[in-house]
């Protein structure tokens, strides 16, 4: 059985400590597994890269002759332990795994028989404070050449993409987020958001919508929204699919058709800060979808052919997507 390398991390950028990592591993192994944490979900301030584009900036950013020793593969973020490990399985079923991981954290489920190599730590495991100084800076060229911890060649492909429209967007979703975290500041506790989101599914087509505002303006998701104060959870999720899809539907006609709910409580599901969803399913059958139009919070609203849900996964706000592959198979 050979032995394999393997790193698993976020490279949103790739930066030196991760990719000092995957340097050791090659030490250690002929080839090294690089799994690329949060992949296939659209652009956000988190997630600014594909995991195509970070692989390409780790090639670019190794010595010569170590960027043909490692083999990239994606990873999702959020879908549970079991879809976890099937995911590390998949890229190596036989081999003998040496996952590279740092010392102080926590690398999660791992298929049985892979081993851990302790590293050094990570001041920045997820890249948060690299990526709060790159959207916050107003001479980001000057933030670029003051960041160590960036590669040359990450460095000079930061340039170019920032060029693009999608920076001015990510800064933008970034600095909302920052005015909301900071109006929560002031209370004097954490702040745990409470938020229900409405799977309706109708003759093999499920109810979406495209998000009218930031974040994720543009993007698929549930019909959902913040609970009121005093207002039970099911009241809150009929609102809210009232609200944004204007269903032809009575509430009792709705309720009658509940067949789960479920809550989501992953602690990194929302960009937002500390948000559980209750997940409301509501089955209608094989009728046809019943009339729906876009309001409220949603630019539009619409019935997608189940069949066509896997191709739009990069398209979904947020976990909404897992969340539909849980009530929906």
């Amino acid at each position: 059985m050979s032995l394999l390398a393997a790193c698993i991390g976020a490279f949103q950028p790739p930066r030196e400590p991760e990719l000092a990592r995957i340097r050791e591993g090659l030490r250690l192994a002929p080839r090294c597994l690089v799994f690329l944490d949060g992949a296939h979900r659209p652009r956000s301030p988190r997630y600014p890269f594909t995991w195509e584009e970070r692989a390409g900036m780790i090639r670019a950013a190794l010595p010569p002759g170590e960027g043909e020793r490692i083999d990239c593969h994606p990873l999702r973020e959020g879908w549970g332990p079991q879809q976890r490990i099937a995911e590390l399985q998949a890229a190596a079923p036989k081999e003998n795994v040496l996952l590279l991981s740092p010392a102080d954290a926590d690398a999660g489920p791992l298929p049985r028989g892979w081993r851990i190599e302790p590293t050094a730590a990570d001041p920045d495991p997820h890249g948060e404070r690299l990526r709060e100084r790159l959207y916050t800076a107003g001479d980001l060229p000057r933030a670029l050449d003051e960041s160590p911890e960036l590669p040359a060649a990450v460095a000079e492909a930061l340039r170019g993409w920032a060029t693009r429209p999608e920076w001015q967007v990510l800064r933008e979703e970034h600095a909302q987020i920052a005015r909301e975290q900071a109006a929560w500041s002031v209370v004097p506790y954490p702040v745990v958001l409470v938020t229900v989101d409405a799977v309706v599914r109708a003759g093999g087509h499920v109810l979406l919508i495209r998000r009218g505002r930031s974040p994720g303006k543009g993007l698929r998701a549930l019909p959902g929204g913040f609970v009121d104060p005093r207002e039970p959870l099911l009241e809150a999720a009929l609102r809210e699919l009232l609200e944004e899809t204007r269903i032809e539907l009575s509430p009792a006609a709705l309720r009658a058709s509940l067949r789960a709910v479920q809550v989501f409580d992953d602690p990194r599901r929302s960009q937002r800060g500390r948000v559980i969803t209750h997940a409301h399913f509501f089955d209608l059958g094989e009728s046809s979808p019943p009339a729906v139009q876009g309001g409220d919070d949603a630019a539009s609203a619409a019935w997608v052919p189940l069949a066509e849900l896997p191709a739009l996964e990069a398209q979904f706000l947020d976990d909404h997507f897992m969340v539909l592959r849980r009530f929906l198979g």
